[in-house]
């Protein structure tokens, strides 16, 4: 009677233990297993705190509910050795380079081809010093599109010149003020930046002279040199750095995830969407 009683708890202790073996327990599918891939994450040391937290959240989910593994190296002025290591040393799918300043240094490590993973580049600010357009064809580039941009400040001058204020215009001689801005009867409300150490003095002449309102510069201007223009007393403004963009990174990243998973990866550039890129405004 012992006996089957002890073999009767042992019978039950057994089915228990089968019921509840897995409890608790994530299992992983084989066909995840196969299907799962891996990131590494690089972004700029100019990254906006909002920005950052979105990538580290986003990580964090692809992660937890889609198997991906990553590696994330973060505050970066410059793709360095770190990054180099990590690439020698494991195989990534996805490579991903978040910031405008990181692109000429992630430019030359991709010609390396030291890792066979697909490189992504995304603009995380609008792209004053050209470094968008150095990105080579070999990887997909996400930008702020460069059209909406123009569009916006020759609607910005329009609305202004249609107030008939007085402008006097400074760039370089590589990029001339458009004709329906500065006609060519209205030279003398022009200076030019290279090669002319006295620009602020022909500056000031001519703000004087013409009573100008307005001084804009239409070539990239130092913050030194805005600075001085504004202590003639009107308001002036760098024309090529006067826009803000307002970036949607957990959409952004969303739909990186949606590439990766659908396997829908391509290289060369492409424009952020209407949902990716929330806002363009003048500052």
């Amino acid at each position: 009677m012992i006996i089957k009683r002890s073999m009767l708890m042992i019978l039950l202790l057994s089915f228990i233990i089968a019921g509840c073996g897995n409890r608790g327990i994530p299992v992983i599918k084989q066909e995840l297993l196969d299907k799962k891939l891996s990131v590494l994450m690089l972004s700029s040391v100019n990254l906006s705190p909002t920005a950052k937290q979105s990538v580290g959240s986003a990580l964090q989910k692809w992660r937890d509910a889609n198997y991906i593994a990553y590696d994330w190296i973060n505050d970066l002025s410059a793709v360095d050795d770190r990054v180099l290591t990590k690439l020698k040393a494991s195989s990534y799918d996805y490579i991903y380079v978040i910031g405008n300043d990181l692109f000429p240094s992630a430019n030359g490590v991709i010609q390396q081809g030291l890792n066979p993973g697909k490189w992504t580049l995304l603009q995380s600010q609008l792209d004053v010093n050209g470094n968008a357009s150095s990105a080579i064809d070999q990887a997909a580039l996400l930008q702020i599109d460069s059209q909406q941009v123009d569009n916006l400040k020759n609607q910005w001058i329009q609305n202004l010149l249609a107030q008939n204020v007085t402008v006097e215009w400074l760039t370089r001689s590589d990029r001339p003020i458009p004709s329906a801005w500065a006609p060519s009867e209205e030279a003398d409300h022009i200076v030019l930046l290279d090669n002319n150490e006295q620009w602020f003095q022909q500056l000031a002449f001519q703000t004087r002279q013409h009573f100008a309102t307005w001084i804009i510069f239409y070539s990239p201007a130092t913050e030194a040199q805005l600075q001085k223009a504004k202590t003639l007393g009107v308001s002036a403004i760098d024309v090529s750095n006067s826009l803000s963009a307002e970036l949607n990174w957990p959409q952004i990243l969303d739909n990186r995830l949606l590439t990766m998973t659908n396997k829908s990866w391509q290289k060369g550039p492409l424009n952020y969407n209407e949902k990716e890129l929330t806002e363009l405004k003048m500052k």
